[in-house]
């Protein structure tokens, strides 16, 4: 993969056609075809067990890691498609970086956690440098930990953890973030500081967050997709999917009516 890629027209980031996701006895996910848009909050809702985080660990084939998982269908990001054989997914996950539902900063420093990829890529020291403290003021944490850079990560607050785990995310400059559950574990005063966060990082890149908040999807999204029993049941502007759904099944859910 390429660092610029072939620019997909119309501000679509990320173009999934007809993807399917099977276990060995299941389908998890049936021909979901969408576009993710370009400098964005997408929301991905649906009840437990809907393919929710199988769908966006497919948008940087982080499903290579889960034994028995196989993937059909097309997922293009700029045009280029990342399930091409000659396509490394360690460059996939560079372009496309996940943050995951509980904060997984690593036994090290501040410093050391968000410099961490930059490592893994052989920055030069000074350029690690600049991108660590650019990193932790976009992700809304670097007032908070200026003065305590050589501080274990593991003894901040769930929050700043999680700030920290997307400071590392934008590190290595991903063109989208992926967010499976990101507040699920943090409290109210938190989740209200990582939702300013994404506010603030959408107006630079693209954000896929799954949430299972019906609440959170329609204040910290623009773009929603319902998903249920591993289909696309609808997806469009939050406003319009939440006070005007087209389908059924997700005037129920969006309703508290499901089930």
């Amino acid at each position: 993969m390429s660092a610029e890629g072939v620019p997909t027209p119309n501000g679509v980031a990320l173009r999934v056609r007809h993807l399917y996701v099977r276990a060995r006895d299941r389908t998890i996910l049936t021909d979901i075809s969408i576009d993710i848009p370009d400098k964005e909050v997408t929301a991905v809702i649906g009840p437990s067990g809907c393919g929710k985080t199988t769908f966006i660990r497919s948008l940087n084939r982080m499903t290579e890691t889960t034994q028995g998982l196989t993937v059909q269908g097309s997922v293009l990001y700029r045009g280029q498609e990342i399930y091409s054989p000659s396509v490394a997914p360690v460059l996939v996950r560079q372009r496309i970086g996940m943050v995951f539902q509980r904060p997984t900063v690593f036994p090290i420093s501040v410093y050391e956690n968000v410099a961490f990829g930059l490592r893994l890529e052989h920055q030069p020291e000074d350029r690690i440098e600049q991108e660590v403290q650019h990193s932790l003021v976009r992700a809304g944490v670097w007032e908070e930990v200026k003065n305590d850079l050589d501080r274990p990560a593991l003894s901040l607050s769930g929050g700043q953890q999680q700030r920290i785990c997307i400071a590392r995310a934008l590190a290595v400059r991903p063109r989208i973030l992926l967010m499976d559950e990101p507040t699920a574990s943090l409290d109210p005063v938190s989740t209200q500081r990582v939702e300013a966060t994404l506010e603030e990082l959408s107006q630079e890149i693209s954000i896929v967050m799954v949430t299972h908040s019906i609440a959170q999807a329609a204040r910290a999204s623009t773009r929603t997709a319902y998903l249920y029993q591993g289909r696309l049941i609808e997806e469009g502007s939050t406003e319009e999917l939440f006070e005007r759904p087209k389908q059924k099944l997700t005037e129920e859910y969006v309703t508290g009516r499901f089930g």
